[in-house]
């Protein structure tokens, strides 16, 4: 594709805006002003791309190719920004010129947002650690409501108080600076807060299989249908497991919450690489769960339907080197 082939109508918004390219994706060349362009992964393979209205249709141009088609030295600005949009696109579904640099790539921190309570029930969970690890019976696996019934009892409060002092004074902080600990035990669950909002959208994730069960059950007599069903049920296993063991792997670090707190700034970039991988697994997730969003009480072309994006999506983005069925 040319660079005569584009009519460059452009995005005035975005062509005139002021911005600063050290937070924004601010190119120069003008096929990044066309109206309505934008970055996303494209293709079975999700390779970063450059999309636009040409005409009634859509052109894609991988972002490999995109410097040598439009005369784009891939050292100048607008070169090196294809990088970051490349690695920008790990974090949001798509960007475009203009956009602001996902915070991961700035600062490390989270690009999304979270509610108000995944940041409870993950300090529920740091300071239940701090109880567990005062009593020296280890921290008992709870559901947050659980957890939350147990640090509003007496006791459970008093462990609280006496370990944040012995924390202290393992930290080398010295006595009498139980805020100081409170302040790093806020850091720590403030990230950890983004684990447990991705907690959340891994059971709509996970509840697919409880789904393709309701649906066998609807087509308990066509064999063939079933035998489909089933083999997606055996697709799935593998990358559900994947995300359980990364969940396991967050509460099994939680749980030392001393070590933790010694190795505050190694453990931050450990629950943030944690927090990425995960994010980025829901973001391939987020297709699939959106074709389950449907009524399971009677047969529907919708069910079948869903059915069969699901095995062809797990059998894309997750291929097992065995097939077990």
């Amino acid at each position: 594709m040319a660079d005569a082939d584009i009519s460059f109508e452009t995005d005035e918004e975005t062509a005139k805006a002021d911005l600063d390219p050290s937070t924004h994706f601010a190119f120069e060349h003008k096929i990044f002003q066309v109206k309505d362009a934008r970055f996303a992964l494209t293709g079975p393979d999700r390779i970063p791309a450059l999309r636009m209205n040409v005409g009634e249709h859509e052109a894609s141009i991988p972002l490999e190719s995109l410097c040598q088609e439009f005369n784009i030295d891939p050292e100048s600005s607008d070169g090196q920004m294809l990088e970051q949009v490349a690695q920008g696109l790990k974090f949001v579904r798509d960007i475009r010129p203009g956009d602001t640099i996902p915070r991961e790539l700035l600062d490390g921190t989270a690009s999304w947002s979270i509610d108000e309570s995944h940041k409870v029930i993950a300090k529920n969970k740091v300071m239940a650690a701090v109880a567990a690890w005062v009593s020296g019976q280890g921290r008992k696996k709870l559901t947050p409501p659980q957890i939350e019934a147990m640090l509003a009892k007496p006791e459970t409060k008093d462990q609280i108080e006496t370990g944040l002092d012995k924390i202290a004074l393992a930290l080398g902080m010295g006595k009498g600076k139980r805020q100081e600990v409170l302040d790093l035990i806020d850091r720590l669950a403030r990230e950890l807060a983004y684990i447990e909002g991705l907690r959340d959208r891994y059971v709509h994730a996970s509840e697919i299989v409880a789904k393709l069960t309701q649906v066998a059950a609807l087509y308990n007599t066509d064999r063939i249908f079933l035998d489909e069903i089933n083999r997606v049920k055996v697709l799935m296993r593998p990358p559900i497991k994947d995300f359980r063991e990364v969940f396991a792997q967050v509460d099994g670090q939680t749980d030392d919450v001393v070590t933790m707190l010694k190795a505050f700034n190694r453990q931050l970039v450990d629950i943030r690489e944690m927090r990425d991988e995960l994010h980025q697994k829901m973001l391939i997730w987020d297709e699939a769960i959106e074709h389950w969003e449907l009524d399971l009480s009677y047969k529907s072309k919708a069910s079948r339907e869903a059915v069969q994006f699901t095995y062809r999506f797990v059998a894309h983005n997750f291929p097992q080197s065995t097939d077990w069925f």
